[in-house]
């Protein structure tokens, strides 16, 4: 019994330890790196201060002081940095803004972590979630079960899971969406439109691509078309419409 129970503890562990290898393996072949524009938007400035602290990325208005915040939970593979053109913009508005580095860069490992990012900033009165791809479905999770801890949820190409329908809540829900040139989301994101509110906005991004959430290098993400609009062009209409979305905010 005894060998038995030493072999069984042997195997898990092994089978921990393979699992640990190929995660960490797989995030770094597949990671999208941040480009030089994405870096160069974590240079702080008279404007706005850049700290990383830990696995948060902090960025916060230096000439005042933030009510509303603005947390940020990335797509799978991707480097929190990538995002920083827009959560500049954001932080630039007005607003304090945490991007979170997730496990294995899968916010799927980490869904609560918006609850410490509450905790450590407790002068903040308000707060929206945001994600993007797997990020945002892990926005939705934490969203739909934190409701009352939360002012909007804003989701950059993706949707809540069904297991986590946000169809009956009055929790203020923007979707910033890759469309077609005539405005069109994606047919998966038709299908899912019954897991958001029914007075959810709904925001084109047309000719968008899923990773020009960001700027990235690399990245494991299989488009469904080519651009039609510019990596910058379409930053510049996400950060819009997510200052939208933060204004929506009860």
């Amino acid at each position: 019994m005894k060998k038995v129970l030493i072999v069984t503890v042997g195997i898990a562990a092994a089978v921990v330890v393979l699992l640990y290898g190929y995660l960490t393996w797989s995030a770094d072949k597949n990671r999208a790196r941040p480009t030089e524009v994405a870096m160069a938007a974590l240079e702080p400035s008279a404007d706005v201060s850049v700290e990383q602290q830990d696995d948060w990325l902090v960025m916060r208005p230096q000439n005042q002081t933030p009510t509303t915040g603005l947390i940020v939970y990335p797509g799978a593979y991707c480097d929190i940095r990538g995002y920083a053109p827009v959560l500049r913009a954001v932080a630039e508005a007005g607003y304090l803004v945490i991007g979170v580095s997730m496990p294995f860069d899968f916010a799927i490992f980490a869904p609560g972590s918006a609850d410490d990012v509450r905790e450590a900033f407790p002068e903040i009165d308000r707060w929206v979630i945001a994600g993007h791809s797997m990020g945002g479905a892990m926005a939705g999770v934490y969203a739909e079960q934190n409701q009352d801890n939360l002012a909007g949820l804003i989701l950059w190409d993706a949707y809540p899971p069904e297991s986590n329908s946000l169809a009956d809540s009055s929790l203020p829900v923007m979707h910033i969406h890759r469309a077609t040139l005539e405005g069109a989301p994606p047919e998966k994101f038709e299908v899912m439109r019954g897991l958001f509110p029914a007075d959810s906005v709904w925001v084109p991004v047309p000719g968008g691509l899923h990773l020009y959430y960001g700027s990235f290098n690399g990245g494991a993400y299989d488009e469904q078309w080519s651009p039609k609009i510019s990596e910058q062009e379409q930053l510049d209409m996400v950060a819009a419409a997510t200052l939208e979305g933060l204004k929506m905010a009860r």
